[in-house]
């Protein structure tokens, strides 16, 4: 039955605000839904509201009224239906929070009980795992249940199809690959190895977690490498399962690639960051190397938002599994002036109106109109949940959170100020972590219930951050969008207040990829029925940019993954990386390899030939690799091919010539060839080269010159006037130009001592070239002790923070006088190329940066005078170090100098690694005994050189009254005291033992007989 009610016997208010009930089980989860009751009505209906608005029309403006900017929006809605569908008919309907609707008849909700009998399907313990898995996930996890995509997937996953997943966050993809690796390791394959990438550290850590407790519970030991934790590669040698960066796994096939041999399986954690210009390429490199080492492999590769999976599932010759279906409710809303408007739901519930979920109507948020994220947020406390904010920058996320927490504050003390007793307890831990002026920012945010969430912030600071919100301690995080790319930690609610980041000289909007990541973390599994996504707009006319946000982001697609790894720096790295350490020594095998990869999947041979043939000649030229002459065998393999190809060209196209190989021709000539009326063949080149390859070709200028005249104007292709423009077959090309020779298909290759080691360090082949140039320049001035040409610290750093590896500091306008006056006193030192001014500026603010912590300046007053978080330093600080050991290793193994240069190799070495610990540790050179002590960092060295402790050993001579001084200092404590003077004592002991001093009355005496 319909009725049809009028819009003016009608009225919306939100119901108080309803905290869904937990469910323990994904059944459960499912059929948490809600359905109405009707007074009067004997039997259970269902509504399904339609509001009769015009086509594509917002019905936000049935909130907002009509808009002055457009005649097609109404101000008024003609009516509503409301459909009464018999329950046994009806779909699951979730509705949170409930709605009350005001008119003749009042809808009411209540919980329905459990009516579908598992699904005996997707049971754990009906699947084809090996014994004890399924008690394992019931007991252990309490799991019993697939999802359906899960089920879907898990057939193909265990008899070792390659597959790729392309599901939403928090749909299981990752139990999918666990449980794929435990039938590979426990059954199909016993002995083999695992592999697990993933794109970051933290989720790295978070995965082998969660393989620790499932491989160790059946004897299976899990690795981790991430390269920074002590002891770490003894233990992923030992590993069955290797949880590791895509950086990590590239370094350990270049070093240790016996630790791959006998791999089984690798997962692939979000694949959709080929797409990624830093780390992409190495991911994409990874997988198509494993698959040339092992081709048997089984690649498991996972995603929530990809764009093309169809090209990236044929790349990997994988199974594709894609599904929209969420365990929590996904709605999707704009937000404008407070106003609420859903645009679309993503459910594991059935329920459909003929387009999609039902969507609940637009409703309003109490507070001001001015502060929207405080809307949201109090909206969000009122309802006992959480709420992730995602703005575009950092400074934004500071300013925010601390904003907020001074308007939550305010409402905790009146409702929950029990709560603010958990917050100042938090805030004082990680006041013992901070020393900086930021620090003290989100020491105060926190105190008010409010953190924000970016990379300044320490590995220390973050773990805390997100360790309080896990807890329910903070009811909010202000984040930037590495946050949605990051760990797992999903909320009940996420805004995106900013849509939009400058970039490039401009304001553009984010990518469809980036917001739908970000847009995935609402909603809790097991916690939340509904999880709500919201979109603020902004701008002059937010009616309409919200329409435009919800067809962009909302109901738009990702954009395609492309790969990045053409771009010369990747290409210079894994092309060397190839033939030091992949066993790539023959162009044909470059060529081979490069086209396994997605970037040879998706691009012409002719442009990936190019671009390797480029790169090659560059790193002979630069002597990384050389040329070890021509395989006869694969030059006739070779000649016999291309006979056979050419003879099955002609028979098959008359217009196809017989050249074996277009290496000599440029790509641009060999697409104008094929463009109409253009025509490069002998007949109208001046010196074409039978076989295919160009010496000259005309000029384009005298061609455009030398048109035809009608009547006084120049004439179109067709005889028709048309300002200046001529037909393209009467153009010769009369312009020479240079073709560059390339090596022969059977050319073989071998890298050289320095760029095996280049390879092995892990440095992009244009920074080991830059570091070799300066420290030659370093081992000459040592040599020749000349006034004003000494090696400097400052030059050193200076010349690491040079290379493309460094990721340097951008100097700011009111930075500039003071770097340039910086960069004027340093000069006679600096070893590198002064370049671009902006660039040489990042440089001199880099370097002085470390000078600075090096020469034991706090923290706060490096980020007072130069801007700098703690955070960026210390990563800026993890670069150095690894570029001034890759330097030291490089002058190490150049062979340009003598034998008697080698006192001046000697002396430079020891230079950097004194310089290189000084960084590590923030100090000057009189404290390197000391820091090394554990529990012992600068400030610490710097209190003990005060009571006369220059050495360990000195330490263990210090007074009982020196010790009681000592551990009454703030910092300090009889305990810790106690134990740093315990662990010298170990350190010590185990030294003397090993290096046992000579006794003289050990010595014999003349004419003793010795034994």
């Amino acid at each position: 039955m319909l009725r049809r009610i009028s819009l003016t016997a009608i009225s919306f208010r939100p119901w108080p605000a309803h905290t869904a009930p937990i469910a323990n089980t994904a059944d459960e989860n499912h059929c948490m839904n809600w359905v109405p009751l009707v007074p009067g009505l004997r039997r259970k209906y269902n509504p399904i509201i339609a509001i009769n608005a015009p086509e594509k029309i917002s019905t936000q403006s049935f909130k907002s009224g009509s808009s002055s900017k457009t005649e097609r929006r109404a101000s008024t809605i003609s009516w509503v239906s409301l459909s009464m569908v018999p329950y046994a008919q009806a779909r699951a309907f979730t509705l949170s929070p409930p709605l009350l609707w005001e008119s003749n008849h009042r809808i009411h909700f209540e919980p329905l009980p459990r009516r579908r009998a598992m699904d005996a399907a997707r049971e754990v313990r009906h699947l084809d795992l090996p014994s004890g898995i399924a008690e394992f996930l019931d007991e252990s996890w309490n799991i019993r249940e697939l999802y359906p995509p899960q089920a879907e997937a898990i057939p193909g996953v265990l008899s070792g199809k390659n597959t790729l997943l392309a599901i939403p966050t928090a749909s299981g993809k990752s139990l999918v690959a666990y449980l794929a690796i435990m039938k590979k390791l426990l059954v199909d394959e016993v002995g083999s190895r695992a592999v697990y990438i993933v794109p970051l550290k933290a989720l790295a850590s978070e995965k082998y977690d969660e393989l620790t407790q499932l491989a160790g519970h059946f004897n299976l030991k899990v690795g981790l490498g991430i390269g920074d934790r002590d002891g770490e590669a003894r233990n992923v040698g030992s590993s069955d399962i290797i949880v590791c960066t895509s950086e990590k796994l590239d370094s350990l096939m270049r070093i240790r690639p016996e630790l791959i041999h006998n791999v089984s399986i690798v997962v692939a954690d979000e694949i959709h960051l080929i797409h990624d210009g830093g780390r992409g390429p190495t991911m994409e490199v990874n997988l198509a190397r494993l698959r040339h080492w092992r081709p048997s492999v089984q690649i498991i590769a996972l995603s929530a938002s990809v764009g093309n999976p169809e090209e990236l599932a044929q790349w990997l010759d994988a199974e594709l599994i894609t599904s929209d279906w969420r365990p929590v409710t996904l709605e999707m809303s704009t937000m404008v002036e407070g106003c609420i408007e859903a645009r679309k739901r993503i459910s594991a519930a059935e329920e459909m109106d003929g387009k999609g979920l039902l969507l609940p109507p637009p409703r309003q948020l109490a507070g001001p109109k001015s502060a929207p994220t405080w809307c949201a947020l109090l909206d969000t406390v009122e309802a006992d949940g959480q709420m992730i904010v995602f703005v575009a920058t950092r400074r934004s996320a500071q300013s925010e959170a601390r904003k907020l927490a001074k308007r939550l504050h305010k409402y905790l003390e009146r409702e929950d100020p029990e709560r603010l007793q958990g917050l100042a307890a938090l805030a004082e831990k990680i006041s013992h972590e901070s020393d900086s002026s930021m620090g003290d920012v989100l020491i105060t945010s926190i105190r008010g219930g409010v953190s924000f969430h970016h990379a300044g912030l320490t590995a220390k600071q973050r773990k805390l951050v997100e360790s309080g919100f896990k807890r329910g301690l903070i009811a909010a995080i202000i984040a930037t969008p590495t946050l949605a790319a990051g760990i797992n930690l999903p909320a009940r609610r996420v805004l995106l207040r900013d849509l939009k980041r400058w970039d490039g000289g401009m304001s553009q909007w984010l990518s469809v990829m980036e917001v739908q990541q970000m847009l995935g973390r609402a909603g809790r599994p097991r916690y939340d029925t509904l999880g709500e996504a919201w979109l603020l707009c902004k701008g002059s006319s937010p009616l309409e940019e919200a329409d435009l946000v919800a067809e962009r982001y909302i109901k738009g697609k990702p954009e395609k993954v492309i790969s990045k790894l053409a771009a010369d720096p990747p290409m210079r790295v894994h092309l060397l990386s190839g033939i030091a350490t992949g066993g790539l020594n023959s162009r044909q095998a470059i060529r081979s390899f490069f086209a396994s990869t997605f970037l040879g999947h998706t691009q012409p041979r002719q442009v990936l030939q190019e671009r390797i043939d480029n790169m090659l000649a560059w790193l002979v030229e630069e002597g990384f690799i050389i040329r070890t002459g021509v395989d006869e065998k694969l030059a006739e393999e070779f000649e016999k091919l291309a006979e056979s190809e050419a003879a099955e060209e002609y028979a098959t196209d008359d217009s196809v010539g017989g050249k074996d190989w277009d290496d000599e021709v440029p790509v641009w000539v060999t697409s104008a060839k094929s463009t109409t009326g253009v025509d490069l063949q002998s007949g109208h080149t001046s010196n074409a080269d039978p076989s295919g390859s160009v010496d000259s070709i005309g000029s384009a200028a005298d061609a455009v010159t030398a048109t035809k005249e009608v009547g006084g104007r120049r004439t179109s292709a067709h005889g028709q006037p048309h300002l200046g423009f001529r037909r393209a077959d009467d153009l010769e090309l009369n312009l020479p130009i240079q073709v560059k020779t390339v090596d022969e298909p059977a050319m073989t290759y071998q890298a050289t001592g320095f760029g095996n080691r280049a390879s092995q360090l892990y440095i992009d082949p244009l920074s080991a070239a830059t570091l070799r140039t300066g420290l030659r320049r370093a081992i000459r001035r040592i040599g020749r002790r000349e006034e004003g040409q000494e090696v400097t610290n400052f030059g050193l750093v200076f010349l690491a923070a040079s290379t493309p590896d460094f990721v340097g500091f951008w100097a700011k306008d009111s930075e500039r006088d003071a770097l340039h006056m910086k960069g004027s006193a340093e000069e006679e030192g600096i070893l590198d190329e002064i370049i671009l001014e902006d660039r040489y500026l990042g440089t001199v603010k880099s370097s002085w940066v470390l000078e600075m912590w090096s020469e034991e300046t706090a923290s706060r007053d490096i980020e007072r005078k130069l801007g700098i978080t703690p955070g960026d330093l210390r990563h800026r600080i993890e670069l150095m170090e690894w570029l001034l050991y890759s330097a030291r290793e490089l002058v190490d193994i150049d062979d340009i100098f003598l034998e008697e240069h080698r006192p001046l190799i000697t002396e430079l070495m020891q230079t950097i690694d004194v310089l290189r610990n000084r960084i590590r540790h923030g100090c000057r050179a009189d404290l390197l005994n000391l820091v090394t002590m554990k529990n012992v960092g600068r400030a610490r060295a710097r209190t003990l050189q005060e009571f006369g402790v220059r050495t360990p050993k000195d330490l263990l001579e210090l007074s009982e009254r020196d010790l009681e001084r000592l551990s009454s200092l703030r910092g300090w404590g009889p305990i810790l005291v106690e134990r740093i003077i315990e662990n010298v004592r170990q350190v010590l002991g185990k030294t003397a033992i090993q290096t046992k001093k000579s006794r003289d009355d050990d010595q014999p005496l003349p004419g003793e007989r010795v034994d």
